[in-house]
């Protein structure tokens, strides 16, 4: 990295006068206030807790390309493994920020008063150890507050509440280890209307599959247009056009090239980690995959992990058509109809409040779901697009979730349209039962359709291209009830529309009825 230029002395006995130390000292601060690499790499130190030493700031390339995504982009969400020193560099950045901006205004929130006082603790040492010319008069140094230039530019630190930074207008906001503020949500409401840049930094929390930080990561991972780039040094960006200026990073825990000295990572892997954490912990606080972290333990995952990771390379946007309607991109094609060709059709309905409607359309032989379907509409629009790809592919076998409600209003929405070839309801046995149509998916059913799915998604029997689908797969878990029967289900208090809508699809799939055929021989002479 290129220093700042400097004045030499004519003589190398003669010593810089004031004036060449003063010209100096401003061509080093104009060239640290343009790039806060320099800043970091050439000034800052810090304290390493592992070793009870101060040291100079190591610039790491993927911490060098995590401060140019920062720089780049407003709302950053970073999910990251433990200790990466990431506290370290949003410190470093908020202070650049405030030693450089003439009214820099910083807010750093944490889960809790310590947390937060911590942070606070990371800028004043970086402060203090910095040279000179650079170190500017303090007007407060507490617990809540570090102000610089006689109060023009200012770094508060506070616990998160739903009230924590209520009117704030400033620069720069950081919120660390998000996913453990309980007051997450609210507090966005409060910052967001600042117009300063976001960083949403956070390692995962199992513990709660609730939270704010993992809500917001996985949906922004799960939405269909985003995309990633992966850095040379290993970062993950992940972006999305529908989303400007926003993005998701992920950090992985051997991105750090070294841990503790005299040790590889694999070393320390097996005598720091492997001993002292659990599996649960592992999963939870060193993640080596963005994947580890959006799916349920491996000890509990009720679907095979490695068989939805390989079902991963089919992912793919829809295809740009204008033969089937898309009823304003809910309908996603990835394949026509092919004439002659058998299809299947599944709809888990939706009355548009809360959960979304899932539809999807398999190719019988081949197992592809070649069109899907899925947004917030009401039951009588859920039910008009169910019965436009039953019959866009070849008047496809279907039925639906029957299931409250909703379920009955649908069934009443496909009697008016007269929806072709609807299959009967099954039972638990498998048998048909007479004079009923839609599907249960509760109870004993659900157990029997859930394991089916299980087996074929095992075997890779299914092909999909919807990674909506493999995420929610990830997130179901097997547990025991009381009584010890087996009870399926997700930590996160969410549904799983795409898992029931596939569940549906295959036992579609699984009594598909079979069409007549006809054998001719024929003698050529």
């Amino acid at each position: 990295m290129n220093l700042p230029q400097t004045i030499e002395s004519e003589s190398q006995e003669k010593p810089l006068t004031d004036y060449e130390n003063t010209i100096n000292e401003q061509v080093a601060s104009a060239r640290y206030a343009a790039d806060p690499k320099l800043f970091a790499t050439d000034l800052c130190w810090i304290q390493n807790q592992n070793n009870q030493k101060i040291e100079k700031w190591q610039p790491w390339p993927f911490l060098l390309d995590l401060i140019d995504i920062i720089q780049q982009y407003d709302l950053i969400y970073i999910l990251k493994a433990s200790q990466l020193g990431i506290s370290w560099l949003v410190a470093i950045l908020n202070l650049w920020t405030a030693t450089f901006g003439e009214t820099a205004k910083c807010l750093m929130l944490s889960q809790g008063q310590t947390e937060a006082q911590d942070l606070l603790s990371k800028v004043a040492f970086i402060h203090d150890n910095l040279p000179e010319y650079l170190k500017l008069p303090t007007d407060k140094n507490n617990r809540e507050a570090f102000t610089l230039k006689d109060g023009r530019a200012e770094i508060r630190a506070l616990p998160s509440t739903d009230k924590a930074g209520h009117g704030f207008q400033g620069t720069l906001v950081t919120r660390d280890e998000l996913a453990r503020h309980e007051e997450a949500r609210a507090n966005f409401r409060a910052v967001s209307r600042s117009g300063a840049k976001l960083i949403e930094l956070s390692t995962a929390n199992k513990d709660d599959p609730t939270n704010y930080f993992g809500e917001k990561t996985e949906e922004f991972y799960n939405q269909p247009q985003t995309t990633l780039y992966k850095y040379p040094s290993g970062v993950e960006l992940y972006t999305n056009p529908t989303k400007p200026g926003q993005c998701l990073v992920f950090l992985a825990w051997d991105l750090r090239p070294t841990r503790l000295e005299g040790l590889t990572l694999d070393e320390w892997w097996d005598s720091r980690i492997i001993p002292r954490y659990t599996a649960a912990e592992i999963e939870e606080q060193f993640p080596k995959y963005i994947t580890d972290v959006f799916k349920a333990s491996l000890v509990r995952a009720y679907f095979e992990f490695q068989a939805l990771e390989d079902m991963g390379y089919d992912v793919c946007p829809p295809m740009r058509q204008k033969d089937i309607n898309t009823y304003n991109n809910v309908v996603r094609v990835y394949k026509p109809p092919i004439t002659g060709r058998r299809y299947i059709c599944f709809t888990d309905p939706s009355d548009g409040i809360g959960d979304p409607f899932v539809t999807g359309v398999m190719d019988y032989v081949t197992g592809e779901v070649v069109a899907s379907a899925t947004g917030m509409e009401k039951v009588d629009r859920v039910g008009e697009i169910h019965d436009y790809l039953v019959r866009e592919y070849n008047k496809a076998t279907n039925t639906y979730e029957y299931t409250g409600s909703v379920g009955g209003t649908m069934w009443k929405v496909l009697e008016n349209l007269n929806t072709p070839n609807q299959a009967p309801r099954r039972k638990v046995d498998g048998k048909i039962d007479e004079g009923k149509k839609g599907q249960w998916v509760s109870g004993e059913h659900k157990l029997k359709i859930f394991g089916d799915l299980a087996f074929a998604i095992a075997k890779r029997q299914i092909v999909c291209h919807d990674r909506e689908f493999m995420q929610q797969s990830k997130m179901v878990t097997r547990d025991k009830t009381i009584d010890g029967r087996e009870k399926i289900g997700t930590d996160r208090k969410q549904s799983f529309d795409w898992v029931m809508m596939m569940a549906g699809l295959w036992q579609l799939h699984k009594f598909m009825p079979v069409t007549e055929g006809q054998m001719k021989c024929y003698s050529y002479k």
